[in-house]
C-alpha cells in the first residue's frame, strides 16, 4: 500500500514539474539558393569547393593519425607507469583514511601532531574523505588524446562555403527550433 502511494506521488510530482519546464531551442540554418541560373551555377561551384576542402581535410587527418600511431605504445607505457604511481598514492591515502576512521572514537578527536583532545576543545574534528579511485588508461584513450592534441579534423570548410553562398546571391536564414519541452501548438 505504501509503495503504491509513493509511486503515485512520484508520478504526480513528475507530471506537475514536467509542465513547468522551459522550452529549449537550438539554432538551425536554412540555405535558400538564388533564383537565377547564374547564381545557381555559382552555388554549385561553392559546393564543389566545399567538398574538395572536406576531402582534403579528411586526408590530412588520416595522415596525421598514421603519424601518431608509433607514439601510442610509448605514451601508453608512460600512462601505465603514472597509473601505477597513482595506485600507490591511492593505497596510501586509503590506509590513511581507514586510520582516521579507526582513531575517531566517540567523545575524542585525534589530531596527528597533538594527540587526543576532548570534545569541548574549540578545534573542529578533522575531516575524513574517501580518496578518489584512479582510472586505468587504455591504448584507445591514449590514441584519442594524441589525436585530439595533434590532429585537426575541422578545417573550417563550412564558413568558407557560407561566405561563397552569400556572395552568389543566396540567403542563409537562421531559425530557432524547439528540441525539448516544446509548447503545444493549437490548431484552430
Amino acid at each position: 500500500m505504501k509503495l503504491r502511494l509513493i509511486l503515485f506521488a512520484g508520478a504526480l510530482l513528475t507530471a506537475l514539474l514536467g509542465g513547468c519546464a522551459t522550452p529549449q531551442y537550438q539554432k538551425s540554418y536554412r540555405h535558400e539558393p538564388p533564383p537565377d541560373p547564374q547564381g545557381q551555377a555559382c552555388v554549385q561551384g561553392c559546393e564543389e569547393k566545399r567538398q574538395a576542402c572536406q576531402a582534403d581535410c579528411q586526408a590530412r587527418y588520416r595522415i596525421c593519425l598514421a603519424e601518431i600511431e608509433p607514439q601510442v605504445e610509448g605514451r601508453y607505457l608512460e600512462a601505465l607507469k603514472q597509473y601505477e604511481m597513482d595506485l600507490m598514492r591511492y593505497a596510501s591515502s586509503l590506509r590513511h583514511y581507514e586510520m582516521q576512521l579507526d582513531f575517531y572514537w566517540p567523545g575524542y578527536y585525534w589530531y596527528p601532531r597533538y594527540g587526543y583532545w576532548y570534545p569541548w576543545h574549540p578545534w573542529p574534528a578533522p575531516a575524513v574523505w574517501l580518496p578518489p579511485v584512479p582510472s586505468q588508461p587504455t591504448r584507445d584513450s591514449v590514441r584519442a588524446h594524441l589525436a585530439r592534441v595533434n590532429c585537426q579534423d575541422d578545417c573550417a570548410c563550412l564558413p568558407a562555403y557560407d561566405t561563397c553562398f552569400i556572395a552568389c546571391g543566396g540567403k542563409i536564414i537562421e531559425e530557432d527550433i524547439c528540441v525539448k519541452n516544446c509548447p503545444e501548438t493549437s490548431s484552430r
